[in-house]
């Protein structure tokens, strides 16, 4: 199955991955290659990831890759990755639309 990575997302990867290497070379280059290997992994196995309950949003699926939490829907079409965060980095807010009721009548 197709893997696509958000924009946010991919340039989470991006900003992480330079950071460690400013730090340490090899833990920013170990970073992107366990990313890639994540994502080679998922488009095979797209429900290896926990149900995300504890978000708002239903069908929202999370992986922990070493320290990194990252949150993915699995479509018809493709695997979308919406968010990559660090598992100490306080948790994104997650804008709702107008449409969305979570209240039963």
């Amino acid at each position: 199955m197709k893997v696509v990575v958000s924009p946010s997302a991919r340039a989470y990867v991006a900003r992480e991955a330079g950071y460690l290497r400013e730090r340490n070379r090899a833990a920013g280059e170990r970073l992107l290659h366990d990313f890639k290997q994540f994502l080679t992994a998922l488009a095979q196995f797209p429900m290896m990831g926990q149900d995300a309950t504890e978000l708002p949003l239903s069908g929202i699926r999370r992986f922990v890759l070493e320290d990194y939490l990252i949150h993915y829907e699995v479509g018809a079409a493709a695997i979308v990755i919406l968010t990559i965060r660090h598992g100490r980095e306080r948790p994104p807010e997650l804008p709702l639309d107008d449409a969305s009721d979570y209240e039963f009548p």
